[in-house]
């Protein structure tokens, strides 16, 4: 009797157990997709397009560059507004922390960024020609980042740091320009490194575990400096001053390779 009462009860309550089983299994939660965590070490590649703010060169000299111009000196140049690509590479750190990150990036780009401009200044008297030009052929950044992370694999960022470039500037004054073996030249140039500072934000999207794409606005000022060119053509005491302003702006677009040294990996099961 207690067989047969085993045996009923065992095929009564087996369906039952078993099937209990099984929806507490399908009811199981999934395992939790760690997302993308941005810490880590990266390279890339970027390029982008510059554009210089518009600004006039001013333009002043010695007392005697007035008497072929009187009461024209000093006046501008104008609306010298240098522009071009730049295409280069960087690398960074980030460090993620809850749904904020910090880092800092270095890039360096190759650059193609100028502007020249002439300009006839009709002369009570002898006619005067003015000329500048600018150009950059390198720049670079080390910067700051600070962000916030709006999904797992969107970073939005604002950045600030150091900039730096190399900056020709080239001006003359050319007095009697328009009569052949009368020309009064007053040549300056300079090519150096130009330190200054620079400021922007961008976005970030991961694509994958170890790619992301990322675009970002700057805007950076390198200051102003003044070259000074003596009298040439004939040679005299004379000389002229000429003063350049080099700020502007930047955007570009990136692609970065993160590695994972160093970055926590969370296992599934």
């Amino acid at each position: 009797m207690k067989k047969f009462v085993a045996a009923a009860l065992f095929l009564t309550l087996g369906p039952v157990a078993a099937s209990a089983a099984d929806l507490a299994y399908k009811a199981r939660p999934a395992a939790v997709d760690p997302g993308y965590n941005w810490s880590g070490f990266y390279i890339g590649v970027n390029g982008g397009y510059a554009w210089n703010n518009s600004s006039d060169v001013a333009v002043s000299g010695s007392p005697l560059i007035t008497v072929s111009q009187p009461g024209a000196v000093p006046f501008a140049v104008g609306g010298l507004r240098p522009e071009g690509y730049l295409v280069g590479g960087q690398v960074g750190w980030n460090y993620q922390f809850g749904a904020g990150l910090v880092g800092i990036e270095a890039d360096f780009d190759f650059a193609d960024i100028n502007d020249s401009r002439n300009v006839d200044l009709p002369a009570i008297g002898p006619a005067v020609r003015t000329s500048a030009s600018e150009k950059i052929d390198f720049f670079g950044t080390v910067r700051g980042r600070l962000g916030g992370i709006v999904s797992q694999r969107l970073l939005l960022f604002v950045t600030g740091g150091l900039a730096y470039a190399n900056v020709k500037d080239t001006a003359n004054i050319n007095e009697f320009f328009a009569v052949p073996g009368l020309g009064r030249q007053f040549i300056a140039s300079a090519s150096d490194m130009r330190f200054g500072w620079t400021v922007g934000a961008g976005a970030e999207w991961a694509f994958a575990r170890n790619w992301s794409v990322k675009g970002e606005y700057l805007y950076y000022d390198l200051g102003s400096r003044t070259i000074t060119g003596p009298q040439t053509n004939p040679v005299g005491a004379d000389f002229g001053t000429y003063n350049f302003s080099t700020r502007g702006n930047i955007v570009k677009a990136g692609l970065n390779y993160k590695f994972d040294w160093g970055t926590p990996v969370v296992a599934k099961y």
